[in-house]
Parts: structure tokens; C-alpha cells; sequence
């Protein structure tokens, strides 16, 4: 398929993801206290805006001796475009990836990134083979940052990912009380999905969790919430022997 072919609409999956940051002294002294967002600019969607403080259930790490805060974290989009116009996109189009504080429009460092060679193949094996799709198209490095003023302030470790899915998407699923089992078109990968709820969820709301059979707590999930076993029923020789004392 030529890069300036294919008209008909694909589903597409873009994943960004941040493995870690690493700045310098100079910018440690910028940030002080304040918590850290990376935001990344992909063509023209909205801003995709990761904190480490994306989570309630995870503690992020405090930043290593050398400035590295580690994140480990992302985004995805699915959408969908024709290939003719994502490819040309793709060509024209820098991706770029900035440092902020939390709370500020201006960026304390930032880079851009180029994506080598195109998803001409990976869009010709989904529409002639939807059973057997292709690799995701990747880009994975650490790239130099720099300030306002052209200085060195550091790197950033990150992974992007472009899947191509054809025209539709399978997921086969089970629901159950309290989570729900999910997999896709490969019979050897199947996930286990359990909504977790912060503890804040149950002030002024309920006092016993039982009463919300399809979530779960996080001390559940540590083991620090034990299930009350059943009460026993009295049958007719408990009763008897009651008489009897």
C-alpha cells in the first residue's frame, strides 16, 4: 500500500508512556515542593497530561540522588482516521513533549520527537488480514531536554506506541459481582479487572462495603478486610441441649 493510498477509515490506538524523568540540579531548584506533570502534544489532539500523582492506590517514589523521578505511566486514545491523512499528519507533524509544574501554562523544559518510517505497512496488513494484525509502530528513547534559553535540563525516557486494529475491534468479557475478565482476540492473555475505591468513597456513604457488591476497597485488596463468616443456625439438638442446662 502506498503512504498516499487508503481511503477507507481505520481504528487506530496511540499510547504514550513516561518511564522516568531526569533533570538537573539547576531545574530541581525550579520545581522545589511542587509536583511535576509532563504533557505531550500529538498532532491535533488535546494535550495528554501525566502526573505521578495520577493514582490514589500507588505512592510514587521520592526522586532518586540524581534527579530522576520515576512514573512508569500513561495515556491511550483509540480513533479513528484514514490513513491517507494520518500518515501525512504523522510527516508533517513534531511531537512534542514538555515539563511543567503542576498548575503552569509555561513549560521549564521540553524536546521534540520524530517519528522514523511510517504505518503504510501495519494499515495494509490489518485490511488483508484482520485476524492477524500487525506490531504496533513504536518509538522508544531518552530524549535530551532543554529550557527556554536552549540549556540542557535533563531527559525523559519515553515510549510511544501507534496500533493499527482494521475496521473493528473483538473483546470477548465475563462479568462477575465485584470484577470482570476481559480478552481479546489471543486465547493465551486474559485480564482480571477490579475497580478499586478510596477510602474517602465510604464517609457518608455506607459504613458496611457488602453493600456495594461490584467495588471493592483497597484494604480489601491488602487482605486487611477478613469476610465475617456465616452464623451458624441453631438446629433442634442445639435446642435441646439449651433446655436441658
Amino acid at each position: 500500500m502506498s503512504c498516499f493510498g487508503g481511503r477507507d477509515h481505520q481504528i487506530y490506538m496511540v499510547e504514550m508512556l513516561i518511564h522516568k524523568l531526569t533533570l538537573t540540579q539547576s531545574k530541581l531548584k525550579d520545581i522545589g515542593e511542587h509536583p511535576i506533570a509532563v504533557k505531550i502534544s500529538f498532532l491535533d489532539f488535546p494535550t495528554f497530561e501525566i502526573t505521578r500523582q495520577d493514582f490514589y492506590s500507588v505512592k510514587p517514589p521520592p526522586p532518586t540522588e540524581d534527579g530522576t523521578f520515576y512514573f512508569m505511566i500513561g495515556r491511550s486514545c483509540l480513533f479513528i482516521k484514514e490513513p491517507k491523512d494520518l500518515v501525512r499528519e504523522l510527516q508533517s507533524r513534531m511531537t512534542k513533549v514538555g515539563v511543567f509544574r503542576v498548575g503552569d501554562t509555561y513549560p521549564i523544559a521540553e524536546t521534540e520527537i520524530t517519528l522514523p518510517g511510517c504505518l503504510c505497512d501495519q494499515v495494509a496488513m490489518a485490511q488483508n488480514d484482520p485476524e492477524n494484525l500487525p506490531k504496533p509502530f513504536k518509538v522508544k528513547g531518552s530524549f535530551n531536554l532543554l529550557d527556554p534559553g536552549e540549556n540542557p535540563s535533563g531527559t525523559v525516557e519515553v515510549e510511544m506506541r501507534m496500533s493499527c486494529f482494521g475496521r473493528s475491534i473483538m473483546t470477548h468479557y465475563e462479568l462477575h459481582p465485584k470484577f470482570f475478565a476481559f480478552r481479546n482476540k489471543d486465547q493465551e492473555r486474559e485480564f482480571c479487572v477490579r475497580r478499586l475505591v478510596p477510602p474517602s468513597y465510604e464517609e457518608g456513604v455506607a459504613r458496611d462495603i457488602s453493600e456495594y457488591p461490584d467495588r471493592t476497597t483497597l484494604d480489601e485488596l491488602k487482605g486487611k478486610v477478613k469476610e465475617k463468616p456465616p452464623k451458624k443456625k441453631a438446629g433442634k439438638g442445639d435446642k435441646k441441649r439449651r433446655r436441658g442446662r
